[in-house]
């Protein structure tokens, strides 16, 4: 299932009003953000790229029902969402005031499933054919809660949520989290993949699983990226005052293994992030893999490079992917097609993406400028939305 658009707003008519919209149309506020199965999220700092990525990451939690409305910090807020699902369009629509739902919507093809307000509502039961009513606790998603016999239409949508993938690339990845114990690894143990601190666990399973394709997948990758190892595995980790395991590595041009401790830092969150994005391609498991500030740490050469892989491997895959950047010479490298420019005005962040502004894209290529130009000369904006949203 794939994240087509998004619209959200938070704390809507207070002193903390914040949405993320789509370009205006002919000055129309209010659009939806388009996706891709690719996207670049391109942008200055403070203008909302790594709150796009926290937004759609509080989705997915909400939607798995691994968060409560209440424990948010954004208690306010609303969502207007479209997926879609092996042809299906999935409409759903949330929105919740100081943690109590006041309204959820879903629709299939514009068949309503699911029409709730903050006191109660009615979903479709599969058995019966038709609507009836129901009554739950207002904290609590409707569609998180599946029944697999009256409502299994709810079920991708939670899947959505539970096997989405966050990488913060600017952080560990997982480079501090040891195993304590390597045989308790199972093949058939579920592996959550939503946060990033298990990479030995799962190198172990995808080994187990597919065994050699699976490394050497890992290890082409490395190289593609001018990290040249020709072994990969988890290991015993050196000088510890106890028993840990962690991933271990054969440099060609290093005589010995250096494990996890020993690594730097930006090769570390690149073999992670790909021994994770290989573990989903291998277990075709359909999934949106979000990574924050992708290539933070790596030089130029080898963030270009790690962007052109993950492109290269998810082209025609069931996985999405939204990454984040504000480097200007990735961006010089990244196709505009995969562009997504976020542009901050009062209460608001806009997007101007190839599905709501290609032709500007489009002309903008026949200048023979770089791509960083029609981002740091904001050839995308028509001065008067501004102007209209400065006077609102």
């Amino acid at each position: 299932m794939i994240l087509k658009s998004i619209k959200f707003s938070r704390f809507k008519g207070q002193p903390y009003e914040w949405s993320m919209e789509g370009k205006p149309l002919n000055g129309i506020y209010n659009q939806p953000v388009f996706f891709q199965n690719i996207n670049l999220i391109v942008g200055k700092n403070a203008t909302g790229k790594s709150k796009t990525i926290n937004v759609i990451r509080q989705l997915s939690d909400l939607l798995s029902g691994e968060a409560k409305l209440s424990q948010l910090v954004y208690h306010t807020s609303a969502y207007d969402l479209l997926f879609e699902d092996n042809g299906k369009k999935i409409t759903y629509s949330l929105e919740f005031a100081e943690g109590k739902i006041t309204k959820e919507i879903f629709t299939i093809d514009g068949e309503p499933k699911l029409n709730r307000n903050s006191e109660k509502g009615e979903k479709f039961y599969q058995e019966l054919g038709n609507n009836m009513a129901f009554q739950m606790e207002n904290e609590k998603l409707a569609v998180s809660l599946v029944d697999k016999i009256q409502q299994p239409f709810f079920e991708p949508l939670q899947n959505w949520g539970k096997l989405l993938s966050h990488y913060r690339f600017g952080e560990q990845l997982g480079k501090n989290s040891y195993l304590r114990d390597i045989n308790a690894v199972q093949e058939d143990k579920e592996i959550v993949l939503k946060d990033s601190d298990d990479v030995a666990a799962i190198f172990i399973q995808g080994k187990k699983k597919f065994q050699e394709k699976f490394i050497n997948a890992i290890l082409d990758d490395m190289k593609a990226i001018d990290y040249e190892i020709n072994t990969i595995d988890v290991d015993t980790l050196k000088l510890l005052p106890i028993t840990a395991f962690g991933m271990s590595v054969k440099e060609i041009d290093i005589e010995g293994i250096t494990d996890q401790r020993e690594m730097s830092q930006g090769m570390f969150r690149a073999l992670s992030l790909l021994i994770q994005l290989n573990f989903s391609l291998f277990y075709q498991i359909p999934s949106c893999i979000l990574i924050d500030d992708i290539g933070e740490g790596l030089d130029y050469e080898r963030s270009k490079s790690l962007i052109d892989l993950i492109i290269e491997k998810v082209k025609g895959s069931s996985v999405q992917v939204v990454m984040t950047t504000n480097d200007r010479f990735v961006m010089n490298k990244v196709p505009l097609e995969y562009w997504a420019i976020v542009h901050r005005v009062p209460k608001k962040t806009l997007f101007y993406n190839y599905q709501n502004s290609q032709e500007i894209f489009d002309e903008f290529k026949e200048t023979g400028l770089n791509n960083f130009d029609l981002f740091s000369g904001e050839y995308y904006v028509d001065n008067l939305e501004i102007a209209n949203n400065s006077a609102e």
